[in-house]
């Protein structure tokens, strides 16, 4: 089997060096570049830390003008194959500079990519801030954000039963990212639901009514799974 390549890019707004945000980010990952592997594709990954755009975002905002590492970075976004939007939830919403980001990007600039959301709290109370908050702006983006957001709160670092519940929602949320991402570049995960993981099966069938490349054909409604079906899963 020829190994394809997939470009990852997660937009971070990791708050410090070594938070759970950045931890869930690089998590997420691996995750993905595991399900890319385990289907031959090789899945390369980079990180756009929002926090150290916090300045020329503001800039932005006050001015219109783009520095050139904010330049980068949204053109870094434009590029990739896919999305992972990751970010810490104060108040019951992601904190403002992660969706100030993606209020400055361009319009249009995720058409028919797909995202993931993921988001960390300190309790599951805060558990549809990314549903709530980002889904729809990353549907306006044109970005095709996938079904299952994982959400990360401060138990779930902090016990074995915890930490297999949070892997098996990155390992489904990973699952659909790759596998609709595949379909929409045209590489093609016809092997992921044979993989390794039986139990993900149901979130890899979700997509498999994609093909084509990007800007190609829609989403084929006699092949979509109903959502009462994968409510039933």
């Amino acid at each position: 089997m020829s190994t394809q390549t997939m470009k990852i890019v997660a937009v971070n707004t990791s708050l410090s060096e070594d938070s759970t945000t950045l931890k869930l980010t690089e998590r997420i990952l691996a995750t993905a570049a595991s399900v890319g592997e385990s289907v031959g594709t090789e899945v390369v990954t980079e990180i756009i830390n929002v926090r150290s755009l916090a300045t020329a975002l503001t800039d932005m905002t006050l001015t219109g003008f783009r520095s050139e590492a904010l330049e980068a970075a949204f053109t870094t976004v434009a590029n990739a194959d896919a999305i992972v939007s990751v970010a810490p939830v104060y108040k019951a919403a992601p904190v403002g500079l992660h969706t100030l980001f993606w209020q400055l990007i361009d319009d249009r600039t995720l058409a028919r990519t797909p995202v993931l959301i993921a988001s960390t709290g300190g309790t599951a109370r805060h558990s549809l801030a990314g549903d709530a908050v980002l889904r729809p702006m990353l549907a306006y983006l044109k970005g095709i954000v996938v079904p299952t957001t994982v959400f990360a709160a401060t138990d779930d670092w902090g016990s074995v039963e915890s930490g297999r519940a949070l892997n098996a929602r990155i390992r489904q949320a990973a699952e659909e990212l790759v596998s609709l991402t595949a379909s929409l570049t045209g590489l093609g995960v016809d092997d992921l639901a044979e993989a390794d993981d039986p139990e993900s099966a149901p979130a890899r069938s979700v997509f498999g009514a994609v093909s084509g490349e990007r800007g190609g054909d829609e989403f084929d409604p006699e092949r979509i799974t109903p959502f009462a079906q994968l409510l039933e899963g």
